[in-house]
């Protein structure tokens, strides 16, 4: 799972990092739940932040290790591993969507952390022409008005940090990165099928196989687009001690 992880992850940008680290400034210790295999961990410590990685998944913080970050600890977000007000700061990048509870997650990084409290969200692009397509987005091929797998919507994915975006607003929401990125459609698909999705797996793999070599091999030299954006959120810590959720 974490080699999978990896190698369908890109490499935490130059602005995340650079937004990340900005608003660490005047801290030292920082906490990364969800560490995962260090994509954020690693090059936030290599600007001289000393950076405590938790994570659920002991081969992510094996992964982790192979890359070089040495402060990792295996825990869970729901019950934090450390006395409150432990670090200057925590970051959480990527997880709020996964998390069933996400109230009691923010709750945990309010009490472990004395100052800022930062996460990434991702905006979703909405399809509004009628073909469900726009600039820089490919339309969703599965129909939703017939029988077949199940397929989590892209709202459904994010609707954590809306809800938590709406009941603790933020002290400071900045955008840090809007742009096309570019893949040819083969890549992309091969990505895909390595994430494994929960979806994919109720497909039998054999079926899985077939259709996905036979959809490789008709997308030949044909590229996709995709409008990625994303806001820095930062609150401090003590809006978490509050009643929110």
């Amino acid at each position: 799972m974490a080699e999978e992880y990896d190698a369908t992850r890109d490499a935490a940008t130059e602005q995340e990092i650079n937004g990340i680290a900005g608003s660490l400034e005047g801290f030292k210790t920082v906490l990364d739940v969800g560490v995962g295999t260090g994509r954020f961990a690693k090059p936030i410590a290599g600007l001289g932040f000393e950076v405590t990685g938790v994570d659920v998944s002991r081969r992510m913080l094996l992964k982790a290790r192979e890359k070089g970050v040495d402060r990792l600890l295996l825990g869970d977000a729901y019950s934090l591993p450390f006395k409150e007000k432990t670090f200057d700061a925590s970051i959480i990048i990527h997880v709020l969507h996964i998390v069933v509870d996400w109230a009691r997650v923010m709750r945990e990084l309010g009490r472990v952390t004395r100052g800022n409290v930062i996460t990434i969200l991702n905006v979703p692009q909405v399809p509004t022409s009628p073909t469900g397509a726009e600039e820089g987005r490919v339309a969703n091929p599965i129909r939703s008005d017939v029988g077949g797998y199940p397929v989590r919507t892209q709202h459904r994915m994010w609707q954590n940090e809306q809800e938590l975006m709406a009941r603790v607003p933020p002290m400071k929401l900045e955008r840090i990165r809007d742009e096309i990125v570019s893949m040819p459609v083969a890549d992309a698909l091969r990505r895909l099928e390595a994430k494994r999705s929960m979806a994919a797996q109720m497909v039998p793999p054999e079926v899985r196989r077939a259709m996905m070599e036979r959809v490789i091999a008709m997308s030949a030299g044909q590229v996709v687009h995709r409008r990625i954006v994303e806001d820095l959120a930062v609150w401090k810590a003590d809006q978490f001690e509050a009643p929110f959720g």
